[in-house]
């Protein structure tokens, strides 16, 4: 799976539960890491059945104004995997963890959300995993 950068067009559905702690928003970038964390899950219908193909939205906040996200596209098992790199600058909240809303899909109301405390390592190779699991009508 790719992870994708996110665009200004997505800004108003991933900070609109953040509106009143989030006053800008800051793409990830591949340079200047302030730290690293890994969010992985799987899309479900109602009924148990994997949504595929799912595009999947992530927006982090932590203690400075400014909020940070990117976009990915699950497998065809509704699989997903979101490698974060929170760009430098960006301030944890205490204990070196940010908060992270994950959608589906990332354009229009979402139909799944899932709000997450996420722990960030120093290192690429420490990332520690978030597993969440979005359900979808």
């Amino acid at each position: 799976m790719r992870a994708h950068r996110l665009s200004h067009r997505w800004l108003p559905w991933l900070i609109l539960p953040f509106a009143g702690a989030c006053l800008g928003f800051t793409e990830i970038e591949n340079s200047d890491v302030s730290g690293y964390a890994l969010i992985r899950g799987t899309v479900f219908r109602a009924d148990g059945t994997p949504v595929p193909n799912a595009d999947i939205g992530l927006s982090c906040v932590g203690s400075t104004p400014d909020a940070f996200g990117q976009t990915v596209v699950g497998d065809a098992n509704g699989r997903f995997e979101i490698p974060i790199a929170a760009p430098a600058g960006f301030q944890p909240l205490e204990g070196n963890t940010r908060v992270c809303r994950v959608l589906t899909p990332i354009t229009g109301v979402p139909q799944a959300q899932v709000t997450v405390t996420v722990r960030f390592s120093a290192t690429e190779s420490s990332r520690p995993l978030t597993e969440v699991a979005l359900v979808v009508p």
